[in-house]
């Protein structure tokens, strides 16, 4: 990437969307590991399933920032 300023708008959306995943699995494992410490949620499976949509989600960004922005060498495409 030849732009200094595409370049940290890219790497800044790749940290938000690390930091998204980061955050779904921290609330996945606390939904497998202990239920109970979730009161306020009575639906543990709504919230788990919407947690790893998060997570898949933040992935799927992830993969595409770096498939399409990030060490492809071929910045001329």
């Amino acid at each position: 990437m030849r732009n200094q300023m595409a370049e940290r708008l890219v790497r800044a959306s790749l940290a938000k969307f690390e930091a998204d995943r980061q955050e779904a699995i921290a609330m996945i494992e606390l939904y497998i590991n202990n239920p109970v410490g979730v009161p306020e949620h009575p639906s543990i499976v709504t919230e788990l399933t919407t947690a790893i949509t998060r997570l898949a989600d933040a992935e799927e960004a992830i993969a595409a920032i770096e498939r399409n922005f990030i060490g492809t060498g071929d910045e001329d495409e």
